[in-house]
């Protein structure tokens, strides 16, 4: 039987923004809804949009009359050989914030969004795209994304919107912050910053593709963000290239900031800050490839060894680039620099 309210997701809809908007649109509480429909099943102490059963997908289908191909859409498995090669059931995901879900609350800020986006929707909802740690800047509005509540500071969790009010008799919509009820769309704009043409429109060229899921990204786009990703952990590492993050700062005139360095950190795990500033230095290691990522090894702020540490599934082509930093066994390189 389909529900009296069963609207369609939005395009690049978030799957769990779906489910509050499906519930409210039917005049319940997302609680009472999820129980509802899926009695035996907790949905939201976990990461329910990154692992979205098949049976609770069919179940939503059926009450919906929206297709399973496109319910799956919104769940970030849909990524999988996109941005990871594998959706792991445990364990951080390759480009995806992490949720650390505890009951139904939330440990840090793995949701941004853009308030231009939010305060031009006909109706509220949050993006699938705004999970990946890529997104720190919008590329429509060209603005900075938030991640928290700028007059609270507490995190996105727009799922938390209707708990403790058991009198509510009307729900807002999903721009509204679920602790203070402030306008997340009036939040403060940013415009980002680039002093470097190229990596902004490489950036933002990735932005919309990861977006549309018609695009098929070829093998060299998925091995550049391997390699991007590789980057950024040996620059954010706690022991390894210490002086790598500054050096790149200073090729790109951008201002270093303050890195958390005292505890072992994902880098998806790190702030909205961290994220931005550490993409936009470590891009230019993939320009003029791989004659700068040469530079820095000749200017002693990265070690070979360190460049294939821990990088599993490292592309052929990468491998053979470094190898020929050891000078031990190719000293015609060095000599050239």
């Amino acid at each position: 039987m389909i529900l009296p309210a069963h609207p369609k997701p939005y395009p690049d809809e978030l799957f769990t923004s779906w489910l509050v908007r499906l519930a409210h649109a039917n005049g319940l509480k997302v609680q009472t809804f999820c129980h509802l429909l899926f009695p035996n099943y907790e949905i939201w102490n976990r990461d329910i949009d990154r692992h979205t059963p098949d049976w609770l997908v069919n179940t939503l289908a059926e009450k919906t009359g929206c297709s399973t191909i496109r319910i799956k859409t919104t769940t970030l498995d849909s990524l999988q050989g996109r941005l990871f090669d594998k959706n792991n059931f445990s364990g951080q995901l390759t480009w995806i914030n992490s949720l650390k879900a505890n009951h139904r609350k939330r440990d840090n800020n793995a949701i941004v969004y853009c308030p231009l986006c939010l305060a031009t929707d006909n109706e509220t909802y949050f993006r699938k795209s705004w999970r990946i740690a890529l997104y720190t800047f919008c590329p429509i509005h060209q603005i900075m994304m938030h991640d928290c509540c700028p007059k609270c500071g507490i995190y996105v969790a727009f799922h938390r919107q209707d708990l403790g009010k058991p009198n509510l008799q009307r729900f807002t919509e999903l721009k509204y912050c679920w602790n203070c009820q402030y306008d997340l769309s009036n939040s403060p704009c940013e415009n980002v910053i680039f002093f470097n043409d190229e990596i902004r429109l490489q950036w933002q060229n990735w932005l919309n593709r990861i977006a549309n899921l018609d695009y098929l990204f070829n093998q060299s786009e998925k091995e550049q963000l391997k390699i991007l990703h590789h980057f950024l952990a040996i620059t954010t590492s706690k022991k390894l290239a210490p002086d790598l993050y500054s050096y790149l700062c200073k090729q790109i005139h951008q201002t270093p900031v303050q890195l958390e360095r005292s505890r072992r950190l994902s880098w998806e795990s790190r702030s909205l800050v961290e994220r931005h500033s550490t993409i936009y230095s470590c891009m230019w290691l993939l320009q003029n490839y791989p004659n700068n990522l040469i530079q820095a090894w000749h200017d002693k702020v990265i070690r070979y060894n360190h460049l294939l540490k821990d990088f599993r599934d490292c592309p052929d082509d990468f491998r053979q680039i470094v190898s020929q930093m050891n000078r031990n066994i190719y000293k015609e390189l060095y000599r050239k620099l």
